[in-house]
C-alpha cells in the first residue's frame, strides 16, 4: 500500500472497485470530492466483472459478438492491449478463465458471485477488437476479460485529470495502491509518499518525493484464498502457465508517468524473479522497488533520485 502526506487538504475515503479509495484535493471544494467519488462509482459500474450488467460482463457473456459499450470502456481496453504489447504478453487481461478456475469467483467486498461465463481460453489479448466508430467491444470466442488492476490505475488517471480541470491545484487519487498525483500540494512543490512494508504494516520501507505521475503497488498479500485441495492461491495469474504466480516476489511498486502504466509494469514484475523484474523496469526507464517474501528489497538504480 502507498500512503500520501495530505496535510491541509480536503480528503475522502470510501470503498470502490473492490478496495479502499482515498481522494485528496488541494485548493478545491467538497463538491470536487463528491464528483470524484461519483465518477469512480460510474467507472466501476461499467468495468466490474462482478456486476451482471456492466460493459465488461455483457461483452464476456457474448464472446465473438460486437457489444456496445461506453467510450471509457474502449479506452481502458485499448490501454490494456498496449500493456500486453509493452510487456511481451506478461500483462494480459484475458486470464480471467484461469483466475476463476483458481478459485477467485466472488467479490472480496460484497462476496457476490461473479456471473458464470463460458470462457476457457487465456492469452487472447491480441484478438480483442474495439471500434471507436461503433463504440463496440468484441471479446475473442472462448475468452473473457477482467480489467482488475489496470481498471483501478486508469480510473485514477481519469479522475485526477477531471478534478484538476475542475479547478483543484493539487490532486491525489489512490485506489487500493494505484495512484495518480497531479498539480502541487499546498505549501510544497512535490508530494511525499510512503511505501508500506508488506511484512510489517503499517510501517514503511521507503519514502518518496514525487512531482507528477503515477505509482502502482501490486502484491499477493491481500487477495488470497485456499483452493479446494487446501493449497494457497492469489489473484496474480501467470499467462505462461495459467496458474497463480510462483515467484518469491511479495510486492512490486512502480513509478511512471501515469497510474495505468505503473500498474501494467507492477503486475508484470510480480510474475518474474526480483532481479529480472528490476531489469525489466531499468530497460523501459521506470523506477521502482521489489520486496520478496524473505524481506529483501530490490531497487532500480533510478529510485534513489526520488527517495527522501
Amino acid at each position: 500500500m502507498t500512503n500520501v502526506d495530505s496535510t491541509n487538504a480536503l480528503q475522502r475515503t470510501f470503498k470502490v472497485m473492490g478496495c479502499t479509495a482515498h481522494l485528496v484535493v488541494h485548493g478545491g471544494t467538497a463538491a470536487m470530492l463528491d464528483e470524484g467519488e461519483r465518477r469512480l462509482r460510474e467507472l466501476e459500474s461499467w468495468w466490474s466483472r462482478f456486476l451482471p450488467d456492466s460493459d465488461i460482463t455483457r461483452a464476456n457473456l457474448h464472446p465473438g459478438e460486437a457489444v456496445v459499450v461506453e467510450p471509457d470502456t474502449l479506452a481502458v481496453v485499448a490501454r490494456a492491449i498496449d500493456g500486453w504489447k509493452q510487456t511481451d504478453g506478461r500483462f494480459d487481461v484475458t486470464v480471467l478463465p484461469a483466475l476463476v478456475h483458481e478459485g477467485y469467483s466472488h467479490s472480496v467486498v460484497t462476496r457476490d458471485l461473479a456471473p458464470s461465463l463460458p470462457a476457457t481460453r487465456i492469452g487472447t489479448s491480441g484478438w480483442i477488437v474495439y471500434d471507436y466508430g461503433s463504440s463496440t467491444l468484441t471479446v475473442p470466442p472462448g475468452s473473457a476479460i477482467d480489467l482488475g488492476g489496470i481498471g483501478k490505475g486508469f480510473a485514477a488517471d481519469i479522475v485526477a485529470e477531471d478534478l484538476l480541470e475542475m479547478g483543484a491545484t493539487g490532486v491525489v487519487v489512490n485506489i487500493g495502491g494505484d495512484l495518480r498525483v497531479l498539480g502541487t500540494p499546498t505549501g510544497d512543490s512535490s508530494w511525499h509518499l510512503g511505501i508500506e512494508n508488506p511484512l510489517d504494516p503499517p510501517h514503511h520501507i521507503a519514502f518518496l518525493r514525487v512531482g507528477q505521475g503515477g505509482i502502482a503497488t501490486s502484491g499477493t498479500t491481500v487477495r488470497r484464498w485456499e483452493r479446494a485441495d487446501g493449497s494457497s492461491a492469489h489473484h496474480l495469474i501467470d499467462p505462461a502457465t495459467g496458474r497463480t504466480s510462483a515467484t518469491t516476489v511479495l510486492t512490486a511498486t512502480v513509478m511512471a508517468s501515469d497510474a495505468a502504466t505503473a500498474e501494467v509494469f507492477a503486475t508484470s514484475v510480480m510474475l518474474v524473479d526480483p532481479r529480472a523484474g528490476v531489469a525489466l523496469l531499468e530497460r523501459v526507464g521506470l523506477a521502482g522497488l521489489v520486496i520478496t517474501s524473505d524481506g529483501a528489497v530490490h531497487r532500480t538504480s533510478t529510485l534513489g533520485a526520488f527517495e527522501l
